[in-house]
C-alpha cells in the first residue's frame, strides 16, 4: 500500500476538507441499480473506497472533517448531481463522508448554477 495522499486538500482554521477524484462509475451504478444489484467486484471495489475515505478523515486532528469522494457524473440523466452524506461523531469530533457526483463538464448554464448550487449545499458547513 502507497502513501495515503488525498488529491485536494482544502484547510480552514476549524475544518478541513479532504477530497478524492474517483475515475470510475460506482456512484451512479449504485443510484442506478442499489447495493444489492451491483457485482461483487464492484462492491469490493466501493468499500476499498470508503476505507480510504475514512482513512483521510483520520489525516488532520481538527473538530471538522469532511471527505469527498467525487465520482464522474455520466451525463444520463437532467437530474443536479448525486450526493450521499453520512456523519460520524466522536464527542467533539464531527467527521462527514460524502459521496458526489462531478460533471465533466457542463450542459449549459442552467446545469451549471444547479450543479454548483448542490456542490454549495453539500459542503456547508
Amino acid at each position: 500500500m502507497g502513501a495515503l495522499v488525498p488529491d485536494v486538500a482544502l484547510r480552514g482554521s476549524h475544518r478541513v476538507i479532504w477530497v478524492d477524484a474517483k475515475y470510475k462509475a460506482h456512484l451512479s451504478q449504485l443510484a442506478q441499480h442499489g447495493w444489492r444489484r451491483l457485482t461483487e467486484a464492484v462492491r469490493d471495489a466501493h468499500r476499498a473506497d470508503l476505507h480510504q475515505a475514512l482513512a483521510y478523515a483520520n489525516l488532520a486532528a481538527m473538530d471538522c472533517v469532511d471527505t469527498v469522494l467525487a465520482y464522474p457524473d455520466l451525463g444520463t440523466s437532467q437530474e443536479p448531481p448525486l450526493f450521499a452524506v453520512a456523519t460520524l461523531a466522536s464527542g467533539k469530533r464531527r467527521v462527514r463522508l460524502i459521496l458526489a457526483s462531478l460533471p465533466f463538464g457542463f450542459r449549459g448554464p442552467d446545469h451549471r448554477e444547479k450543479t454548483l448550487s448542490a456542490w454549495q449545499n453539500a459542503l456547508a458547513p
